[in-house]
């Protein structure tokens, strides 16, 4: 059967589409005549060694180690006392002074958006702590801020425009970051919603930014677990600050990549013009163990054993040997021959 060739056809008329269909009818995409598809060029790179051997500064530290360049959260339950510790850095960080056991080098003026408290509240805490009037007249205040993108835009060029200010304090991510879609994963909305802050923040190199956010109502074994929302919060930051209520006040938990001391655990509690004062490093033990650890710790290089610890205290070697152990576990005390010593 021979099939028809299409020169053969007859003769029509050319086919109109009704109204409805031309109207949705795609429009043809017109490709460059000649033109290849521009592509990524492949990158260099640079070696280690390279990188290594560049002159790069290090973060800076407006209070080593409690106010580091960069993106750190403050986190606690709610009334405990978050916005109070920020307050107390602010007007530190104003006046080159002191703050927990370290010292502002230099002033630096501060910016407070204060989205949380508002004007009245605001005031009124920072009157009845009687911080000093040069302090005060370097923070400026923000009760009002846009969310999410705009809000990190506006920082960006206040910051920009505002070259003396170095430390900015945001109360709180809820009241900050955008409202979460539900179709965006969890991990994803919470790790954007600090990594912007923090992409901006590389444009502004000797600029501390806190962010003042809630703990979850469950208590758990680490600390880090109690940041409300998901890991993503944690992974984009620089430094967590972690509050918990302790009998003498409130425990400090810090985990920061720029944190060198050997502890990360710290003691406060409230002074009379109701602000917080350091304590010391917190050991997690008993009363009992407190005594135990300052026996060791007072016996140096020579060590202590559970026999010399009974006798010290009057108690049986196996109460004092438990005591020992008990620092064992927890990692404060070490073992060798048979006596233990200060780690």
């Amino acid at each position: 059967m021979n099939k028809p060739r299409w020169d053969d056809a007859p003769d029509m008329p050319p086919m109109e589409f009704p109204p409805e269909a031309v109207a949705t009818r795609p429009k043809a995409v017109k490709k460059p005549n000649g033109e290849h598809p521009i592509e990524i060029p492949i990158p260099l790179g640079e070696s280690i060694h390279a990188l290594i051997e560049r002159d790069i500064p290090r973060p800076a530290m407006l209070c080593d180690p409690w106010a580091t360049e960069g993106i750190n959260l403050i986190v606690g339950r709610p009334k405990l006392g978050k916005t109070t510790l920020a307050r107390q850095k602010m007007v530190a960080a104003a006046i080159a002074g002191d703050y927990l056991d370290s010292k502002f080098p230099e002033a630096v003026k501060c910016a407070f958006l204060s989205l949380e408290e508002g004007e009245l509240l605001c005031r009124s805490k920072f009157m009845e702590c009687g911080f000093p009037e040069a302090a005060l007249a370097s923070i400026q205040s923000f009760f009002e801020w846009p969310r999410g993108d705009s809000g990190v835009n506006l920082l960006d060029r206040y910051l920009f425009a505002n070259p003396e200010v170095k430390y900015v304090c945001i109360d709180s991510l809820t009241r900050f970051r955008v409202i979460p879609d539900v179709r965006t994963p969890a991990f994803m909305a919470d790790y954007e919603a600090v990594n912007q802050l923090h992409e901006m923040s590389k444009k502004h190199p000797g600029v501390c930014i806190d962010i003042v956010h809630h703990a979850r109502k469950s208590k758990s074994d680490d600390p880090m677990d109690d940041v409300s929302g998901t890991y993503g919060l944690t992974a984009a930051a620089d430094c967590i600050t972690v509050l918990r209520t302790h009998a003498d006040g409130a425990v400090m938990y810090v985990y920061s990549r720029l944190w060198d001391r050997e502890e990360n655990q710290y003691s406060i509690r409230r002074s009379g013009r109701k602000t917080w004062e350091m304590i010391g490093v917190h050991l997690d033990i008993t009363d009992e163990q407190k005594q135990a650890f300052q026996f060791v710790a007072d016996a140096g290089i020579s060590g202590a054993t559970g026999k010399e610890l009974s006798e010290k205290l009057g108690i049986t070697p196996q109460s004092a040997w438990g005591r020992l152990d008990g620092l064992l576990e927890k990692g404060l005390v070490v073992k060798r021959f048979g006596r233990c010593f200060k780690k």
